[in-house]
């Protein structure tokens, strides 16, 4: 056999290889059922639509909590596209300084206006964050999960049927470089691939390059390398 010949058989086999160790690790996470709950929050549906085509060329479903009394056209089009309405106030109010008139108008009286045009709200993201037990218990009446914004904890997803659970932003100004983006993202998937059933909330609030958003690139590599590692993005109402 010359080198010649020998070196293409090296080659097709090397690169056999490599697609069977590739198969086998996609196989072997890929029946852990592990995921991603992506969210966005505010409204920024502009930018959010803008993506859309990015979301669906890694097949990946999010929760949009939106900020408003009725629904908009964004929200029947996210709905279309397979993603979630989540709600986030009528006005991104903190609901721990409302009173009771205040909260009824601003979290409670919208979900029957989205109700009546076929959304049903299901999820709640606390506004700044800022909620207490209190709070919890009022609005578990109204929705089937509550959402935090300042830890990243890496759960079993029945913890998602209901109750409250906390988000962890990836927003661009938490990070100080794309190294350190990437760092800590791989150390995120790497626990969730090691942990069956497991899921985390991540958030940010647009795409692009200001401090409150996450880059487009920083976005498509999180989704990268959740699909290389088989690793499901789904929407907080799929596990509920």
């Amino acid at each position: 056999m010359n080198k010649k010949v020998a070196g293409v058989v090296l080659a097709v086999f090397l690169a056999s290889f490599f697609v069977f160790v590739f198969v086998q690790f996609h196989r072997d996470y890929s029946d852990r059922e592990c995921g991603i709950l992506l969210a966005f929050d505010d409204y920024n549906a502009i930018s959010w639509a803008d993506h859309f085509d990015l979301f669906d060329a890694y097949d990946v479903k999010a929760t949009f909590f939106i900020n408003s009394y009725t629904p908009t056209d964004f929200c029947f089009e996210a709905i279309d596209r397979g993603h979630e309405i989540g709600f986030h106030t009528a006005s991104h109010t903190d609901v721990t300084e409302l009173t009771e008139e205040e909260l009824l108008d601003q979290v409670i009286y919208p979900i029957e206006a989205f109700r009546s045009q076929g959304i049903e709200l299901t999820t709640f993201a606390y506004p700044y964050g800022s909620y207490t037990e209190e709070l919890n218990e009022r609005l578990l009446r109204y929705f089937k999960v509550l959402r935090g914004a300042y830890a990243c904890e890496v759960v079993d997803r029945e913890q998602m049927r209901g109750g409250f659970a906390e988000s962890f932003s990836i927003d661009n100004g938490n990070y100080r470089s794309d190294w350190d983006y990437k760092r800590r993202i791989n150390i995120l998937l790497w626990e969730l691939v090691h942990n069956k059933n497991s899921v985390v909330g991540l958030y940010s609030h647009a795409i692009g390059d200001g401090d409150w958003c996450v880059g487009e690139e920083r976005l498509e590599y999180l989704f990268r390398r959740a699909n290389e590692m088989g690793i499901r993005f789904y929407t907080y109402q799929e596990l509920q």
